[in-house]
């Protein structure tokens, strides 16, 4: 109980306060203005902190600030460089070892107005924060707090996918990893720990915009590897591959020329995989009892997914949701993760004890037909059931029936008009069908 109410404390935490006095002034040419001549220019009330893709260099200008020692932060992750002058010119310099653009002031030793520039290389998302000694500290440890809440649940949850892939073989806890590291990636750049570690803005959002991109190729490679279609199988895939490629290049072209575009371009791409992967699981679950549940959990993610990412990047978003209000939504989806991965890890080994008995039946069966005992000529019908329940094909009974009987590799792919490089790939599908290693694990389920 005590935990949910921090989670919840943590989440109602409004990241903006009060701008102050403050105004700005964006020039019509990137080029520096002196102290002096921003002193003629007309400064404009800030009525919207995020002017979304009006980006480029701003100045701000603070008339000034009651308290007698204060911090002034610049609270986004988007700005690539900022400086502050008091009224004479005077450069105050940039705190260390804060996440975020921040300047100490204190009052007897600056002269008002001050001056704030900064370049907004994407979104001119420009929260500004003025706060005093105390409230700064206890705001950081709150974030601090939230953020090592969040990593070390992600790690946790990706050492159980690593140790669940071990275990059981099944490449889909392999999809979840990449998931979880891209989410994480994802908020880890948006929470700007890495400017905490001095690393440089153009870096962080080229990172940034990697993990958006991974997530929309984890959607793609799970559907080409897992989800099961059976109309438009082929079209399908066509347009996963074709959102993927665009989504790529268009990475590729932000990494080289730091356009606002490209950087959208592949947000909007990414969340498009995503929201056709969770179309189509919906569509393949219509007949399940969670579907309602299913709607409105993927529904919610892809409304916070878009107005996080592209709707807040065009300036418009409506939630406005703080990296640490997205850390503890994502932690909820990691949560559902988790639960889905227990889940699925019963299933497996349920689903594979029940298939190592019915082989096991099914081949004794099989030991009473005729003396020649030729699977090949076999119509039995539980055959037949067995293949479609757990989805072995026909050659795959074939092969495992002669390895059982401690035939060869050469013997079996003769005897079945196999290559040996064909035998090995039926071989391996079918041993990870089955959870076993090798030939002998195989033979003893039929000892």
């Amino acid at each position: 109980m005590r935990l949910m109410f921090i989670i919840i404390s943590l989440f109602c935490v409004i990241t903006g306060i009060s701008q102050e006095s403050i105004s700005y002034y964006k020039p019509a040419t990137d080029q520096q203005n002196n102290i002096s001549e921003l002193k003629e220019e007309t400064f404009s009330k800030i009525e919207d902190i995020n002017l979304g893709a009006d980006n480029g260099i701003y100045w701000f200008k603070i008339d000034t600030i009651d308290l007698p020692r204060s911090i002034i932060e610049l609270h986004t992750s988007h700005v690539n460089g900022a400086s502050l002058y008091d009224v004479n010119g005077k450069e105050i310099g940039l705190m260390d070892a804060t996440r975020y653009p921040s300047f100490f002031i204190i009052n007897k030793i600056v002269e008002y107005p001050l001056y704030l520039k900064a370049h907004f290389p994407l979104e001119a998302h420009f929260s500004i924060e003025i706060l005093d000694e105390q409230a700064f500290a206890k705001h950081e440890k709150n974030s601090f707090l939230g953020i090592g809440f969040f990593y070390g649940t992600a790690l946790a949850l990706l050492l159980a996918t690593l140790i669940f892939l071990i275990i059981t073989k099944n490449k889909q806890f392999l999809f979840y990893g990449i998931l979880i590291t891209a989410v994480c990636i994802s908020i880890m750049t948006r929470d700007n720990i890495l400017y905490f570690f001095n690393a440089k803005p153009s870096i962080i959002s080229n990172i940034e915009l990697f993990g958006h991109f991974l997530v929309g190729l984890s959607a793609t490679g799970y559907v080409f590897r897992y989800l099961k279609v059976k109309k438009g199988k082929q079209l399908i895939h066509y347009i996963f591959v074709t959102i993927s490629s665009i989504s790529a290049i268009s990475l590729c072209i932000y990494w080289i020329f730091n356009t606002h575009w490209s950087f959208l371009l592949t947000d909007f791409t990414s969340i498009a995989g995503v929201l056709l992967l969770w179309s189509l699981t919906i569509y393949n679950a219509k007949n399940t009892k969670y579907l309602p549940l299913m709607i409105i959990i993927y529904t919610i993610d892809i409304f916070i997914l878009i107005d996080a990412f592209l709707l807040h990047g065009l300036g418009v978003s409506i939630l406005n949701l703080s990296s640490l209000q997205l850390s503890i939504i994502a932690l909820v989806n990691f949560t559902l993760i988790a639960i889905s991965l227990i889940f699925s890890f019963r299933n497996i080994q349920g689903k594979t004890v029940i298939m190592k008995h019915q082989i096991k039946k099914h081949l004794e069966r099989l030991s009473q037909l005729d003396s020649y005992k030729n699977v090949q000529d076999s119509n039995d019908q539980y055959l037949e059931s067995l293949i479609h329940q757990f989805e072995l094909e026909n050659i795959e009974i074939k092969v495992l029936d002669s390895i059982s009987r401690g035939l060869t590799n050469e013997r079996i792919a003769t005897k079945h008009n196999l290559s040996i490089e064909k035998l090995k790939a039926v071989t391996s599908n079918l041993y990870q069908k089955l959870g076993i290693d090798s030939d002998q694990e195989a033979t003893s389920l039929f000892t």
